[in-house]
């Protein structure tokens, strides 16, 4: 029997944003115009966590991991709720949360009538208040990897180059831990629509160990040319850049595309990432390109945090690089065709061991070489410019 065990004396904290996602739950019947002026009948308020703490935080703990999280709410109703419905999980969850006086809660309303494209209201509320100076980070809290998100819609945070954060990640380093970094889209209207992200991630990155984005925000971030059908090329060229940039470990998502994963040559001078990853050097210099797993899919709402999850716990259980990916995809697709409850790690690692069968590859697989179902190389080699491409 595979040993697909978790460890248990190694936590990872996810921290930065964190709002109450409220949902009012439409009657199929409903007028879906919203006219001015009518009155809508509704069902119940259906209310969640969401942002990376929310979302990832809570994938983590679901999948098995120790897991601490960082955030801040206010003292107000929905701060109330968030903190209650962390109780209620378990209260280890809440133990590192921050409520604050004075200040509004962040939340977002998803207004989702039957057939038609959901509508956020997002007000980041204290999330823009995210300040580092107080928090402290030691190698006794048992933490091996910080993982944090959203900068776009945290204003301390993509402020002054984010300079916040890569304060919060040298407490991290000093105090043992990996850093991981994960983004969201830009309201190109907002403040942050303002940032130059090119020269932001060129002062953060070379703090960030793991960084996990979608390839979309990327484009927009370096100003590349955004396209409905990305080219290999076109996603190595912004996994090159970030990892120019400095970060150690490229993990890209690609939507229904799959999943790219592309690593630095010199995994073993990163003395932080070495702690998590025993033997950097089978982690090194590594070109990986995976589809979806094939699943009846409900929703895709938060699939990305918990694909980020299921690497991040592929990584603190010791996983090479062909098995991170693999389980990253996993864990997203689970989530995917069962959004409110999500199988044990061990569970899906035997999913995977099972020949779960992956969705056909959507890109031009001339450039990269076959290892098994669903997973390719994306390296060059003379091997592989003479393989079947079929």
């Amino acid at each position: 029997m595979p040993d697909f065990s978790l460890p248990t004396d190694s936590a990872i904290m996810v921290a930065g944003h964190i709002c109450l996602d409220m949902t009012p739950l439409f009657p199929e019947h409903a007028d879906a115009s919203l006219s001015p002026g009518t009155l809508v009948w509704m069902g119940p308020m259906h209310m969640s966590l969401g942002g990376p703490v929310g979302n990832t935080g809570l994938a983590l703990h679901q999948l098995g991991v120790h897991t601490r999280m960082l955030a801040r709410v206010a003292d107000d109703p929905h701060g109330n709720t968030i903190l209650q419905i962390l109780n209620d999980i378990s209260p280890n969850l809440a133990q590192d949360m921050m409520q604050v006086t004075g200040e509004t809660t962040s939340y977002s309303v998803v207004i989702s009538p039957p057939h038609v494209d959901r509508l956020f209201l997002h007000c980041p509320g204290c999330n823009d208040h995210f300040l580092t100076g107080h928090i402290n980070l030691s190698q006794d809290m048992g933490v091996k990897l910080l993982h944090f998100g959203y900068p776009p819609v945290m204003k301390t945070i993509f402020e002054n180059n984010g300079q916040e954060l890569v304060d919060l990640f040298a407490k991290a380093h000093h105090a043992g831990m990996a850093t991981s970094l994960d983004m969201c889209s830009v309201d190109p209207n907002s403040e942050a629509g303002k940032v130059n992200w090119r020269d932001w991630l060129k002062h953060v990155l070379p703090h960030v160990d793991i960084f996990v984005p979608s390839l979309d925000e990327m484009l927009y971030m370096l100003n590349m040319k955004a396209t409905d059908k990305p080219t290999l090329s076109d996603i190595k060229q912004v996994a090159n850049q970030l990892i120019e940039y400095g970060a150690s470990i490229v993990l890209l998502k690609l939507g229904e595309l799959g999943l790219y994963l592309q690593t630095s040559s010199n995994l073993h001078a990163n003395h932080a990432l070495n702690k998590l990853i025993p033997k950097p050097d089978t982690w090194a210099n590594q070109c990986l390109y995976t589809s979806c797993f094939a699943v009846n899919v409900v929703s895709t709402n938060g699939a990305g945090d918990y694909t980020i999850a299921g690497f991040l716990t592929a990584l603190l259980t010791g996983q090479s690089p062909m098995q991170a990916i693999q389980s990253a995809t996993a864990v997203g697709a689970e989530h995917a065709q069962s959004p409110n409850e999500l199988p044990s790690w061990q569970t899906i690692q035997q999913h995977i061991k099972d020949g779960w069968q992956h969705l056909d590859i959507q890109i031009d697989t001339r450039a990269l070489t076959w290892i098994e179902d669903g997973l390719w190389s994306a390296k060059v080699s003379s091997s592989s410019a003479q393989g079947d491409y079929s």
